[in-house]
């Protein structure tokens, strides 16, 4: 019997013991801790609010979740509501796990916390999660006479007082605008559906169609997708430069010179607003993705003040030749020109017209199918006021339709007349209108002309 009993007793003695030791060693770690994040005990990953408080501001940050690169995402609550920089937050959160004591002073009196700065601290740091469980409570007081040094305290425990480097309480010496997202505007081009741009020169409206930008109008064509790349990467990296207080009340707010809006799938909308210029420290600005008025630097005018002419796409096919399965080239006053692809021969075409050319030919091909693409517009130009006026309505010079793939998709353009310049008038939908160099017009008629037989 009593051999059960002990073999039951000493094993219980034996974690007692163990976890008297463990509790006084924890306890003994703890105040000899330098990191005043392993004295109280932190859990960084429960870490979800900070309060930072300089005199009489109040700084307030709660992490909502995790970024595309694993990066905790911090959101300013107060004295305003707006995203974080994310290396910026991190930075300040390194900061605060890796402050560390430097002399410990015991038993400080009321009279002490007074001299200490410690009993109205100026700065104060609290660490909490979001449960509002308090993590860290930590108050900043004066300097020590050497000035290499603050005074700080546990908030909970005001008879422990220590020093802290002057230089690691540095970085909680910021305001929220130091640590705001400096982005202008910031919104996913994926979830877009459309874009509305005012400025001084005019109104430009682009409308998502099925993945294709257009601008809409009474001009409508499809938009350029790489310069619409690059507006939208002008937009992206505009920072603001100096950001304003709300009430913010300078004269330049008062003008507003560009506007751009961006509607996403949801019907929520992003604005920018670019109100006028002060030459030195650059242009006001406005925007649904900040609290407040900010600046931004002057270079954005240039690239905003649009002309819709600077969208307009320079390519009148967006596919490779190898889709093509058969195309037309009708000349009025002439015989058409008419070639299909050969079934299962990569880069062999067969002439349907002219019938007197019938057959299978290969030399010619290559260069007319190159010509065809060097077709780019060079200059947007207004429709014509009349009937007639650019030599394509109602009998134009050429008018060449490409069929595309199994389904046999249509794309076609007419050829006008020339211009001053020597360049042709031209068409792709009777909505949109351009010119084409002369000599890339000239070298993709000699193309034709060689398959019809008539230039050998």
């Amino acid at each position: 019997m009593k051999i059960r009993y002990n073999f039951i007793f000493i094993p219980l003695l034996i974690i007692c013991a163990i976890a008297v030791w463990y509790i006084g060693f924890r306890k003994e770690t703890q105040v000899a801790a330098k990191r005043l994040a392993d004295r109280s005990l932190l859990d960084a990953s429960e870490m979800d609010i900070i309060e930072i408080t300089r005199g009489d501001e109040t700084i307030r940050f709660e992490k909502t979740g995790l970024s595309d690169r694993e990066v905790d995402i911090w959101l300013i609550v107060n004295p305003y509501e707006a995203d974080t920089n994310p290396d910026s937050m991190a930075g300040i959160v390194d900061a605060i796990l890796a402050v560390e004591s430097e002399k410990d002073i015991a038993g400080v009196t009321d009279v002490q916390r007074a001299e200490y700065g410690l009993a109205e601290p100026y700065t104060r740091i609290r660490l909490m999660s979001s449960s509002g469980s308090i993590l860290m409570d930590l108050s900043i007081g004066m300097e020590n006479i050497s000035s290499t040094a603050r005074y700080a305290m546990f908030t909970d425990k005001p008879s422990n007082a220590f020093l802290i480097p002057v230089y690691q309480i540095w970085p909680f010496e910021i305001t929220a605008d130091d640590l705001r997202d400096a982005r202008a505007l910031v919104f996913d081009t994926e979830v877009l559906t459309a874009i509305q741009i005012s400025s001084v020169q005019g109104e430009i409206n682009l409308v998502n169609d099925d993945g294709t930008w257009m601008i809409r109008g009474p001009e409508r064509f499809a938009a350029s997708p790489a310069r619409l790349a690059l507006f939208f990467d002008h937009i992206k990296r505009l920072e603001a430069v100096e950001f304003l207080p709300e009430n913010a009340n300078d004269p330049e707010l008062d003008k507003k010179s560009t506007q751009v809006t961006f509607e996403a799938v949801d019907g929520t909308r992003s604005i920018l607003t670019l109100h006028d210029e002060d030459y030195q420290r650059g242009i006001f600005a406005s925007s649904s993705s900040q609290p407040t008025p900010f600046i931004v630097e002057a270079y954005i005018y240039d690239r905003l003040a649009l002309d819709p002419a600077i969208f307009f796409h320079v390519q009148l096919f967006d596919f490779p030749p190898d889709e093509i399965e058969r195309l037309y080239v009708r000349e009025p006053g002439s015989s058409n020109l008419e070639i299909q692809r050969l079934d299962g021969v990569h880069g062999r075409w067969e002439i349907l017209k002219p019938e007197d050319r019938a057959g299978t030919f290969n030399d010619g091909f290559q260069a007319f199918i190159d010509s065809l693409y060097d077709l780019t517009p060079e200059y947007r130009i207004n429709p014509p006021e009349r009937m007639g006026a650019y030599g394509i309505e109602p009998v134009y010079y050429l008018k060449v339709e490409v069929f595309r793939g199994e389904e046999m998709e249509k794309v076609e353009f007419k050829l006008g007349s020339r211009d001053s310049n020597g360049n042709f008038y031209a068409t792709q939908d009777g909505l949109s209108y351009f010119t084409i160099a002369g000599e890339l017009v000239d070298r993709f008629v000699s193309a034709v002309a060689i398959l019809k037989g008539i230039d050998q």
